[in-house]
């Protein structure tokens, strides 16, 4: 993406800082996997939505002074030995340029850099990005930073500035949306390559291979989660994971999965019979779904609470099922139908921000589903919406999803 989003999100993230207050957002660190090999990086995303940086021990610091504010980058200092090995590092003026931050400063002056501005300036608030799960801080730059400045001015009121920066990450500017919709776009392509070759007798397994070569092939990054591959009444394991079983004649196939390109995440759920057209009994719940997932889609609009999604999808495939004779009562859905229906999509699969009303710009997803281990099969239908002036957008609107269309596609494979 171009520097100037990134800029612009600083821009958000200054506006929210209190005056006399000094920020840091870190990339993270790697972590060993082996004596001489780490595990692959992942960078923060709070820091990459900020910089545009993805490589570890950066850092950046923003400062907040009579109105006015600063920003610095921290990187490594490029050296011969390390580019050898792994290839040419950045440098102060490249980074400057990509990130658009004028303050970029070699890792190795930090401590006088941070000495000086502190020794001269009256800050009150120390800003930190606390939004790890583990109490075991110690690998986390963030707390080690926190505490070396602390020590030396306890003065300082630290605040978590997470819970600002994961809100301002909920509206979408035009090229988050198309990083969004470009995942998507990969995401059908891994999915159509598992609907080519499901057939009775493959094993999941296979199936997520065939995804996993979809995706490298059309440029994405990686998977935005673990792949969800569940044949037969696996399906009803919300978040299984195994993807090792057989999937067998007459099952159906629940897949919950999503490309990751430029660190925006899909996420897309579709359910397909495995011998090509669903049975009588798979059928009337199926489309019992898919009509919840349409009402969901015609209720989002800004103004609406995302939480109201659950209630719309559980009456209107209650509905649905009432009419065919599958529950008595409306109160059965909380048992078919056990987990949320939206959430934000972006730098995280399930992003970040408060639940609370919609507005233009969001990436909200819709995913009903109904869940039956006594009947052997779960469904689970999942798209993601742009949410506009008017309404929302369906994002995903090609992968196959109405039964004719799902039955066609199968019968006319190769």
């Amino acid at each position: 993406m171009d520097a100037q989003v990134f800029i612009n999100h600083r821009a958000l993230l200054a506006k929210e800082m209190p005056e006399q207050s000094l920020l840091f957002l870190f990339a993270g660190a790697p972590k060993q996997k082996t004596l001489d090999m780490d595990y692959p990086f992942r960078v923060d995303n709070n820091y990459y939505y900020m910089t545009g940086f993805d490589k570890a021990n950066q850092f950046m610091m923003m400062t907040k002074l009579d109105g006015k504010v600063n920003e610095w980058l921290f990187i490594d200092r490029p050296d011969p030995y390390l580019e050898r090995y792994f290839g040419k590092m950045i440098d102060l003026e490249e980074a400057a340029e990509k990130s658009g931050i004028a303050n970029v400063r070699y890792l190795d002056r930090f401590d006088w850099e941070i000495g000086r501005l502190l020794s001269r300036n009256n800050f009150k608030t120390l800003l930190m990005d606390f939004h790890k799960r583990e109490l075991n801080t110690v690998a986390y730059p963030e707390n080690d930073m926190c505490r070396r400045i602390t020590e030396a001015h306890p003065y300082l009121t630290v605040s978590n500035i997470a819970p600002v920066i994961n809100n301002l990450r909920r509206v979408k500017c035009a090229q988050e949306v198309e990083c969004v919709k470009r995942a998507i776009a990969i995401t059908e392509e891994g999915i159509k390559a598992i609907l080519d070759h499901l057939r009775p007798g493959v094993n999941e397994a296979e199936l997520q291979a065939h995804f996993d070569f979809a995706l490298t092939m059309n440029g994405a990054k990686d998977n935005a989660f673990d792949p969800i591959i569940a044949g037969g009444v696996n399906s009803n394991v919300l978040h299984y994971s195994k993807n090792d079983q057989v999937v067998n004649d007459g099952d159906v196939l629940l897949i919950d999965l999503g490309a990751e390109y430029g660190y925006y995440a899909a996420d897309i759920s579709r359910t397909f019979p495995v011998s090509g057209k669903f049975t009588q009994e798979q059928k009337i719940y199926y489309e019992a779904v898919l009509y919840g997932q349409q009402k969901v889609l015609e209720y989002l609009a800004p103004g609406k609470p995302v939480e109201d999604t659950l209630r719309i999808a559980r009456e209107a495939i209650g509905q649905r099922l009432m009419e065919a004779g599958k529950i008595q009562d409306l109160k059965e859905m909380e048992r078919l139908l056990p987990h949320g229906v939206s959430h934000y999509v972006g730098l995280d699969c399930h992003d970040v921000g408060d639940r609370g009303l919609l507005a233009p710009g969001m990436i909200v997803t819709m995913e009903p589903g109904a869940y039956m281990p006594e009947l052997g099969f779960g469904i689970r239908i999942e798209d993601d919406a742009l949410i506009t002036q008017d309404g929302a957008v369906l994002l995903s609107p090609t992968i196959p999803k109405t039964v004719e269309e799902i039955e066609a596609y199968m019968a006319a494979r190769k």
